[in-house]
């Protein structure tokens, strides 16, 4: 037999064996996990009940039994705890701290540390549940640490909203460079009224756009009504984002003083600014604005008009009234086909061309 036929014997011989073993490598493997979950499964079902036995019983010398019998079982409890720990609450979470105290806390000091994002993330999550105010420095340390990480520390800051950690929040969010940025509107949102001091001090400070037009849009969600001249200094601003941020947050503070500013920024260059100037206008249900918002029907940008439309609508009578006129006159028909469909609509809702 020729060498050339002995080398391709022995590669199909090879790739018949390799094709082989790694067909048995799966097989095996499948078996295995398929095996650990069934494990993973029926000791879960253990603990559960066991746990729920200890929220029942209220008795933490049975919960510290508890751990010290699935204390070798981590990553099982881990599991159990988490899926427990956001929906049970009171004295029954107290079972849970004594449980995740004696068995888990050490290995989730252990898991911060890890290389691993996802362990790092399960672990803090645990903090965040069973958060023990002695962690509070600890958690602080971890605000240096890579953006997904922060934020998730940052959550947990947010359920204990003592001063110092409202605190380290607000210097996150200045400090915050990256993607992140838009998920601190729902963390300060949470926090409500008690934000109000520093979201003021903020609000005066030289921020870039993205960060000071988010506190401008938080004055108006939570609502904070006493910042509204602190809102009104930025109409102004160079920037047409904060302008329409402004006139949106005005929009739903609903304070009279703040009537001058939205007719002001009704007449602003950018026609984005005034289609929502016009709109919070509109909301404003002031007689005042009637000429503007009169006015505003004959613009050349169609979401101008439509916003003038509904907000004379919204205003009662005497906005249906201006709506009929501009309706009967001949001079500017996009006005004229807005009054018209405005009217239709609040005769047929939902029925407008």
């Amino acid at each position: 037999m020729s060498p050339s036929l002995i080398i391709t014997a022995y590669s199909l011989l090879f790739l018949l064996l390799f094709s082989v073993s790694l067909f048995v490598f799966i097989i095996v493997r499948r078996l295995v996990l398929e095996q650990r979950k069934v494990q993973f499964d029926r000791l879960y079902k253990q603990i559960e009940k066991d746990i729920l036995e200890a929220i029942s019983l209220l008795d933490p010398d049975f919960s510290l039994g508890v751990a010290r019998k699935y204390g070798r079982h981590r990553a099982v409890l881990t599991r159990v705890l988490l899926d427990f720990g956001d929906i049970i609450v009171g004295e029954g979470r107290d079972q849970l701290r004594i449980i995740f105290n004696q068995a888990i806390r050490g290995r989730c000091l252990r898991g911060v540390a890890s290389r691993r994002t996802t362990k790092r993330l399960q672990s803090i999550r645990l903090f965040i549940i069973f958060f023990d105010p002695v962690d509070s420095a600890f958690l602080f340390r971890l605000l240096d640490d890579k953006p997904i990480i922060k934020l998730a520390v940052i959550n947990a800051l947010a359920r204990i909203p003592s001063p110092e950690t409202m605190r380290q929040i607000f210097k996150a969010f200045e400090e915050d460079t990256g993607f992140t940025v838009q998920a601190y509107f729902n963390i300060i949102f949470g926090l409500g009224s008690r934000t109000e001091p520093l979201v003021k001090a903020f609000l005066n400070k030289p921020l870039p756009v993205d960060k000071l037009g988010l506190l401008v849009e938080l004055v108006g969600a939570i609502p904070l009504q006493t910042l509204y001249e602190d809102v009104v200094a930025l109409a102004g601003h160079p920037d047409k984002e904060i302008r329409i941020r402004v006139a949106r947050t005005l929009g739903k503070l609903l304070i009279p003083k703040t009537v001058d500013t939205l007719i002001a920024l009704s007449s602003d260059g950018a026609w984005e600014v005034k289609a929502q100037a016009v709109k919070s206008l509109g909301r404003m249900k002031n007689l005042k604005t009637l000429d503007v918002l009169e006015r505003s029907l004959f613009s050349p940008f169609w979401y101008v008009r439509y916003n003038a439309g509904y907000g004379l609508a919204e205003i009662g009578e005497e906005g249906v009234r201006r709506l009929k006129e501009v309706a009967g006159q001949e001079e500017d028909r996009y006005a004229r086909d807005m009054s018209v469909m405005v009217l239709n609509d609040m005769i047929f809702p939902g029925e407008a061309a």
